[in-house]
């Protein structure tokens, strides 16, 4: 394989773009919604830098500082610092990217740092520094986030001011893909740290309108404490979708039935011009899910029939556990979205 290096990348035309402004798309979901299948979906759009969770806290990068000093900070100093660090390249956030207009590093060369990355670490420095892309204000930054504090997300769009796509599942399904990922022990969480955190979430100014589940979260069932959580990631994220402007409300259940129509409306909505790249990816992603040597890749992967992912919560969930979350959902103001859960 022939691979050139081109480490001489920072030419004074570059250095010119510093100071250009960046346009930012951000797809804000919770968890198990269908945030990743849609930020790749989005990430085949040859012109757009692809910051994949930035602001996650286990993530060991300046955007959570930068984070931490969004309500604090000033705007325009915000903007200026966010901008430097979409230009830098954080092996955390920077996945190796599809072809790109404005790349001119090898993408070979980029997978193969990222992948020997992951077991030596001196090898991130090397892909960190190779990997930094000379980005300009007709390079849109597209930020896939999932679970952002929904406190927070009027001043972030305050300050980056981007096109808002929050995309949401209905939540039976939603609730069903993380008792799933539960028994496959991925994730967890002892019950009394649930609750606490629930109850934080509650008190914050965006769940208040739960405040009635407050004192009762111990006597719930897991899957209503998990319909409360639904609750009070999705009500307030679609609240505020609606009153921001420019901003698109996604239901996974949309995507999946009509992948490449959905896709076609978003791209109109973020003026992108969409070209086969993309409906290949797509027809790659809904041919069904590949054979994948670890569970914990099978379960994140984005490539599975979307005909099964609709109805398969319907088998997933106890009659029981139905009931109990219906019990939550039935009083939720977006209910509407979805004809066919039992409420």
């Amino acid at each position: 394989m022939s691979v050139n290096l081109n480490f001489n990348q920072t030419s004074s035309s570059a250095q010119s773009q510093e100071s250009s402004r960046l346009d930012y798309v951000l797809i804000a979901g919770p968890g198990r919604s269908g945030t990743t299948w849609l930020g790749q979906i989005l990430n085949t759009y040859q012109h757009c830098s692809y910051k994949h969770e930035p602001f996650l806290p286990s993530k060991s990068t300046p955007y959570n500082q930068w984070r931490n000093d969004l309500n604090s900070g000033d705007i325009e100093e915000l903007r200026s610092r966010f901008q430097s660090l979409c230009r830098d390249c954080y092996f955390e956030v920077d996945q190796p990217p599809p072809a790109k207009s404005f790349r001119r590093q090898n993408p070979k060369l980029l997978r193969l740092l990222y992948g020997l990355g992951k077991w030596i670490d001196p090898i991130k420095n090397l892909y960190e520094w190779y990997g930094r892309a000379n980005l300009s204000e007709q390079t849109p930054v597209l930020i896939k986030e999932v679970n952002f504090p929904n406190e927070l997300l009027p001043r972030l769009c305050e300050v980056l001011q981007p096109h808002l796509i929050a995309i949401i599942r209905n939540p039976f399904a939603n609730i069903a893909s993380y008792f799933k990922g539960v028994e496959l022990s991925l994730f967890g969480q002892a019950r009394p740290r649930k609750i606490a955190s629930l109850r934080k979430d509650i008190d914050s100014p965006s769940g208040q309108h739960l405040w009635k589940y407050r004192e009762q979260l111990e006597q719930m069932s897991l899957a209503q404490l998990e319909a409360v959580r639904w609750r009070v990631q999705v009500e307030p994220l679609v609240e505020y979708a609606r009153t921001y402007e420019p901003s698109l409300v996604v239901l996974y259940e949309d995507l999946c039935a009509d992948p490449h129509g959905k896709t076609a409306e978003i791209f109109e909505f973020l003026g992108w011009e969409l070209t086969p790249v993309t409906s290949n990816f797509i027809n790659q992603s809904i041919s069904g899910e590949r054979s994948l040597p670890k569970t914990s890749k099978a379960y994140y992967s984005v490539y599975r029939d979307p005909q099964e992912s609709l109805s398969k919560w319907k088998t997933q969930l106890t009659a029981e556990q139905k009931a109990d979350i219906a019990s939550v959902i039935r009083e939720s103001p977006l209910q509407d979205f979805w004809s066919d859960i039992p409420l």
